[in-house]
């Protein structure tokens, strides 16, 4: 190979970086040379992450492990760590990043702040790579808030719309709690570790280092390594948007319809899921730490598919329907050692149909000028392109047979039967029955039907259409990858995962009791969706419909919350009279209250 692993490491983190600095300046020989000078920069990096894969993914038994000092006055190593998990995750930022870029560059032509917008998106896929290559908590972390802070600025894109503006700050403030929350647990499992490891500070934070201690860990830290992993989960939970702090992925609707793509598909809510998986070995014998993962994803899977269920929007069905699969991805991991691969090959399949669909929604809306479901109908007969990747896509959400969404939530499906998970099981398959009844209703009010629209659509241009057509593809054959993903994570001896190539695969997904719910949940979805007029006519379905309609009051909760703390706020600060012998005052009354607690204390 010309380039060795390393080098193409080093590339893969250092081209989206340089790219995101050089777009400005690049700027200024015109617009189309920013525009493809971008793209090329994306693709480039999709080159170095998947040359990797042969390295990676055939034959090895242990990671690349790589540092060079980032800050040697404090001890800082960049270091980094290259198993099959992150390969997988940065193509999949990479390559998706690639494809977004391409479409951007005619969708988005029109728009205004596209330097901005461009450096914005290179920094963003460069951010995710980072988080999924390093092997240090704090560096990751560093990754994982420049992640954050892109989707604030690509959500709030659009900064002269109150609604983008309000929904970039929305997707920041909402976040920070699960982040506040894992940076609590980065900290306690670290002072755990020194106390439990006699190691420093930096030896600490290294992530193969507390996966390769955890049975000392579980012997001489337990409390701290118990509330590290239920901070760490708070933290994917915000990254996620899982149930409660999922209110701000639908509102971050108001994106540019690239930024949704590659946010649900390829960088910030996949951040999430990826902590979870890595993790899973430090955190899997705490007791409670995998029952709370799965039930919450659980529960967010079914909630979330019941809103995209009655959902006008377009896109926010689509977002509804991301929050519902990353459910079902944090359940599989709640599952345990029995549901990581099923876990990361949904990812995996997910990101990309997901990202078809987003695209193929962009290509929709920007022929309708409209996210209105309801003011679409007829597109398939002026949009066949379109139409025809969207309908792959559909399927491979609904979990067709065949397509890349049956193999991934089959797998789920199947863990949870195996490990004897039944009501939880029962949760998903309701939701799997819900994901193919949404899934049918967007289609058919999108592509079907008399026309409701105002104007005459027309099919996107090839640097749309391209993309489509190459996730379409990608969507057909995503099961290609699984027989190397399993020999992959099997060779590194990855949490019991078995070795086995497609033909075993496939036989051994049909054998299981699993496929027969699978397929069952997809008929009964198909049926549910025609007969949804019956049901939401009745009593309970018009209640079902406007509890869902309403988001089962999340957001209004909050604002009840946010409205109450402030109420306090303002009562308390009529205390803050700014008068020095007021506040003497105040404090030489502390001190008393303090002073007579001790003393009760003390003497009891």
């Amino acid at each position: 190979m010309l380039l060795d692993t390393e080098t193409l490491i080093w590339l893969a983190l250092a081209v989206p970086f340089l790219g995101t600095g050089l777009v400005p300046l690049v700027a200024k020989f015109g617009k189309a040379f920013r525009a493809y000078f971008a793209v090329a920069m994306g693709f480039l990096t999709a080159l170095m992450v998947v040359l990797m894969l042969p390295d990676v993914w055939f034959g090895r038994a242990e990671g690349f492990a790589y540092s060079f000092n980032w800050a040697p006055s404090i001890g800082l190593a960049f270091s980094v760590y290259i198993d099959p998990l992150s390969v997988m995750m940065a193509v999949v930022a990479g390559g998706i990043g690639s494809l977004v870029l391409l479409y951007s560059t005619k969708y988005m032509e029109a728009s205004a702040g596209l330097s901005r917008y461009y450096a914005l998106v290179l920094l963003f896929i460069g951010a995710m790579i980072g988080l999924v290559f390093v092997d240090n908590l704090l560096v990751l972390y560093f990754f994982w808030e420049v992640v954050g802070l892109c989707s604030y600025a690509l959500i709030g894109f659009y900064n002269t719309d109150p609604k983008a503006a309000k929904a970039g700050i929305k997707a920041l403030v909402t976040t920070r709690v699960g982040d506040i929350a894992f940076l609590i647990g980065i900290f306690v499992l670290s002072a755990g570790a020194m106390a439990a490891l006699g190691v420093g500070f930096w030896q600490s934070l290294s992530i193969r280092f507390l996966i390769g201690s955890v049975n000392t860990l579980m012997a001489m830290a337990y409390t701290p390594l118990a509330i590290a992993g239920f901070c760490f989960i708070l933290g994917a939970v915000g990254k996620s948007a899982q149930v409660p702090l999922h209110v701000w992925l639908p509102d971050a609707m108001e994106a540019p319809t690239t930024i949704s793509a590659l946010i649900h598909a390829a960088t910030m809510v996949n951040a999430g899921v990826y902590l979870m998986a890595r993790t899973l070995p430090l955190f899997a014998h705490v007791t409670g730490w995998t029952d709370a993962l799965m039930w919450i994803g659980g529960i967010t899977a079914f909630l979330a598919a019941t809103m995209a269920l009655v959902e006008p929007d377009l896109k926010r069905v689509l977002a509804y329907s991301t929050v519902s699969q990353l459910g079902f991805m944090m359940f599989a991991i709640g599952l345990g050692f029995a549901g990581f691969a099923g876990a990361t090959f949904h990812l995996f399949s997910h990101a990309i149909f997901k990202a078809l669909l987003f695209l193929g929604a962009g290509a929709v809306i920007h022929a309708a000028g409209t996210r209105n479901m309801y003011q679409m109908g007829g597109l398939s007969k002026e949009m066949k392109v379109t139409f025809a990747t969207m309908l792959i896509g559909t399927l491979s959400l609904a979990g067709l047979i065949g397509l890349g969404g049956f193999w991934s939530k089959d797998m789920i499906l199947a863990a949870a039967w195996e490990t004897g998970n039944y009501f939880p099981l029962f949760v998903v398959v309701v939701t799997a029955t819900l994901t193919a009844a949404y899934a049918f209703r967007m289609l058919y009010l999108v592509f079907f039907g008399e026309s409701r629209r105002e104007k005459a659509a027309h099919e996107a241009p090839w640097q749309m259409s391209a993309p489509l057509l190459v996730l379409m593809v990608g969507t057909l054959i995503s099961v290609l990858v699984v027989g190397f993903l399993l020999r992959a994570y099997a060779s590194f001896g990855f949490h019991e995962v078995q070795a086995t190539n497609l033909g075993e695969f496939i036989v051994e997904t049909f054998s299981s009791m699993a496929v027969v719910l699978s397929i069952v949940a997809f008929f009964v979805g198909v049926l549910l969706w025609l007969l949804r007029k019956r049901w939401a006519g009745s009593w309970l379905g018009a209640k079902f419909v406007l509890a869902a309609q309403a988001g089962y009051w999340f957001n209004e909760f909050y604002e009840g919350l946010v409205l109450g703390l402030r109420e306090i706020s303002v009562r308390f600060r009529r205390t803050h009279t700014g008068d020095l012998n007021y506040n003497m005052v105040g404090v030489a009354i502390g001190i008393l209250v303090i002073a007579i607690a001790l003393f009760v204390l003390g003497g009891a």
